[in-house]
């Protein structure tokens, strides 16, 4: 496996499926994951949780990435937490 150890990655749609597996194989490889959501609340509770129990910082962001403004929010709210996004996984299905 790769080493991502130190980078941080915002995975949109990263609740279920492809994101989710995206964001917890990102986190098994050292990288600290920023999920996106829109309707699966639980889902991206659920993958933040085991996130955590592989020691890696996960945010989670409800946005409708379709809408200019929440993505913009999103991104400032996740810059001003982490200073940086090093991987973008654009996964959502808008």
């Amino acid at each position: 496996m790769i080493s991502l150890e130190g980078k941080k990655a915002l995975i949109t749609g990263g609740s279920r499926g492809i994101g989710r597996a995206t964001a917890l194989l990102f986190a098994q490889a050292g990288a600290d994951v920023a999920i996106n959501f829109l309707s699966q609340e639980k889902a991206a509770q659920d993958v933040e949780q085991k996130v955590h129990e592989l020691r890696r910082q996960c945010l989670t962001f409800k946005a409708d990435i379709s809408h200019k403004t929440q993505a913009e929010e999103m991104v400032e709210t996740l810059l001003l937490s982490w200073n940086r996004i090093d991987i973008l996984v654009n996964n959502a299905g808008i």
